[in-house]
């Protein structure tokens, strides 16, 4: 077992979109480095099959996350992958049809399910699932046009946001993340009409689970519904947050970005 003071009883990581443009993949690889765990969660869209199927994207750093994933689970970590909407296509990492040796072995090491049971080190019992599912927008025909709509509209954003942000570390200025800005507005507006996070947490109650551990709406978070455990890893687009659990069977919330390797932005015991 690994015993630097990087070293977690597990990982869980969502939303990283391998495969579009937006994803900090850069940052990501240094991240799965630094850390080391017993269990690495990919809880859901970590290949953006949506858009690869529209445009191949696909640079080295993005088949270097995936090394350093098979890498791990070469290792000895127990990697596990929840489907979320974005990578549903991707039943194993050969459907990528990429031409990477390294991935051979890659679908034979890493466990494939679309929600599991996680007992913590704090004994309590999570619902491990991506979340899209409970998503009410995702559940509709109008919400569906409305989502397409939104990707479409978020794809020419994170345009604008990368543009301005190659133009900041070539000043040197900080990193200004106009995407994330966008959409607090948006998403605070639309969780507040479908509340994605009450309704994860009630059917986690109901099912008899302590909490529930989820990604999709990029938003990381660690909090108390009711008498229910909400935990949201976030994502490898804007916030580049992870959700990590101690040995001493504390949580926290690492913003890699903002924090370099101090992750306490958030807490839970």
């Amino acid at each position: 077992m690994v015993t630097s003071s990087h070293s977690y009883k597990s990982i869980f990581i969502s939303d990283t979109h391998l495969g579009s443009r937006g994803a900090q993949a850069h940052h990501l690889n240094n991240f799965l480095k630094e850390f080391n765990c017993e269990n690495l969660f990919l809880v859901g869209d970590i290949i953006d099959g949506w858009r690869l199927e529209r445009n191949h994207y696909w640079p080295q750093s993005h088949s270097e996350s995936l090394i350093e994933i098979n890498k791990k689970a070469i290792e000895g970590t127990n990697v596990q992958y929840l489907i979320g909407n974005h990578d549903e296509s991707v039943k194993k990492f050969s459907d990528l049809g990429l031409n990477i040796s390294e991935l051979d072995s890659l679908s034979e090491n890493v466990t494939f399910e679309t929600q599991l049971d996680y007992v913590g080190v704090d004994g309590k019992k999570y619902l491990v699932c991506h979340g899209d599912m409970f998503d009410t927008l995702m559940n509709s025909n109008t919400g569906r046009w409305v989502m397409f709509l939104g990707t479409t509209s978020y794809d020419t954003l994170l345009y604008v946001h990368t543009s301005i942000n190659y133009i900041t570390r070539k000043l040197n200025l900080p990193y200004i993340n106009v995407t994330g800005f966008a959409k607090r507005r948006a998403k605070a507006a639309c969780n507040m009409l479908l509340k994605f996070e009450t309704i994860l947490s009630q059917h986690a109650s109901e099912k008899k689970y302590d909490g529930v551990i989820c990604g999709h709406i990029h938003n990381p978070e660690i909090k108390k519904i009711n008498d229910t455990v909400y935990m949201n890893s976030g994502d490898w687009v804007e916030n580049c947050s992870a959700l990590l659990e101690n040995h001493d069977g504390s949580w926290e919330i690492l913003n890699w970005r903002k924090s370099h390797r101090k992750p306490k932005t958030s807490t839970y015991n």
